[in-house]
């Protein structure tokens, strides 16, 4: 067998299982009524934004568009294709494992690159409608957001191999601020009309990052990572899945011998009734689980997003409409997940103070939700009207 049938293969059964995991969640009454609907109405939007520039880009910075891309260029991993047994029999025959290797690495650049080309597509008409600029400028910023992905790529490739956590974030968000340090230098350079300097740097990247994947390819030491990389790339969409949907949510295992907050299991609430005593149970679960605090805050922070970014009014009340119905569904099932998994709480649902405290925390922490979408919305709407582009985005 060649590496590159073996490629194929693996790449055609990758492409099978995300097909299944897809079709898992949407079936023919979503995909009719959500997915079809969605496609056609965002197809026509971008037909209109040729026609005719929308309002609520006429005082949005270029900048902003700039950065917009750069942080969609640290979206995206390199997948090696490695498997489970290929610690048994793949790694038997080198030259075949790493041909294989090879061929996964060029896919994961042809294929970000080709996400990056759709990026820009999507951003075409505001760029050349609204902005005016011109096609040497488009391909010159199109060149330096493909490079900078395969570059932030092999970056990322070993900053998932340093296992310390915290000194995994610290450093992933320096070179956050340092990769955008420097993009916002080219990007000066770039508005200027000074594109040869961005091919120049462009090129300096692309061979920097070629010759650190060169040598990347020719070694097999990192077998296990790579198995662990490519087992988290091919099930990533299911844990996706899993935040969004709590019904099948699965519970977060900590290492930890005591827990972050409330250690000692000090009493919030001082009068001590049935109420008071089941608010306690699901607040302390509540705030010692990441994945709730997590799926909450994730809620709260789309919708804003939804809210802000869609231009339309009237879609954004449906935005709305949806969060309002989504948190408090999301937090009704969250709490009879944690109070009715375990038998000695399970017996009190009966109860009449069951119900009341029910009610009492799902309400309390709906209405916690909506207050601190409306916060994020404020400062939104704050930040906005500073720079002047608040202007148009009802329309």
């Amino acid at each position: 067998m060649k590496s590159i049938d073996l490629f194929f293969r693996r790449l055609v059964s990758s492409w099978k299982y995300q097909y299944g995991v897809f079709r898992s969640i949407a079936d023919w009454t979503i995909l009719l009524y959500i997915i079809i609907p969605g496609a056609a109405i965002l197809a026509m939007m971008y037909r209109s934004w040729w026609a005719e520039t929308p309002g609520w880009i006429a005082n949005l910075p270029l900048f902003l568009l700039f950065f917009l891309l750069y942080v969609f260029s640290w979206l995206g991993n390199i997948r090696p294709f490695v498997q489970e047994a290929d610690r048994v029999f793949l790694v038997k025959n080198r030259n075949l494992y790493l041909g294989m290797r090879k061929w996964g690495f060029a896919y994961s650049l042809l294929f970000q690159t080709v996400c990056t080309v759709a990026m820009i597509v999507f951003l075409l008409p505001f760029l050349m409608n609204r902005y005016l600029l011109e096609w040497s400028q488009i391909i010159a910023l199109l060149i330096f957001f493909i490079t900078l992905k395969w570059t932030i790529m092999t970056v990322s490739y070993h900053l998932k191999r340093i296992e310390k956590k915290l000194k995994k974030y610290v450093l992933s968000f320096l070179l956050f601020v340092l990769f955008s340090w420097f993009s916002q230098l080219i990007y000066s350079l770039w508005d200027l009309g000074a594109v040869l300097p961005v091919y120049i740097t462009s090129a300096i990247l692309l061979a920097g990052t070629l010759a650190r994947i060169y040598q990347l390819l020719n070694r097999a030491s990192a077998m296990d990572f790579e198995v662990k990389l490519e087992q988290e790339e091919k099930t990533k969409y299911i844990q996706w899945i899993f935040m969004m949907a709590p019904e099948i949510e699965k519970p977060a295992f900590s290492l930890r011998t005591k827990p972050l907050l409330f250690r000692k299991s000090k009493r919030i609430f001082k009068k001590r009734t049935p109420v008071t005593g089941l608010i306690e149970l699901f607040l302390k679960v509540f705030i010692r689980n990441p994945s709730y605090i997590f799926s909450y805050f994730q809620i709260i922070s789309i919708s804003a997003a939804g809210i802000i970014l869609i231009p339309p009014l009237w879609i954004k009340a449906i935005v709305l409409g949806i969060f309002l119905f989504l948190a408090y569904s999301w937090l009704s099932i969250t709490w009879d997940k944690t109070i009715m998994s375990h038998p000695f709480t399970k017996k009190y649902s009966e109860k009449e103070f069951y119900y009341f405290a029910r009610k009492r925390t799902v309400w309390a922490l709906f209405i916690l939700a909506i207050m601190i979408l409306v916060a994020v919305l404020a400062c939104w709407l704050i930040v906005l009207s500073k720079f002047g582009i608040l202007r148009g985005f009802g329309d």
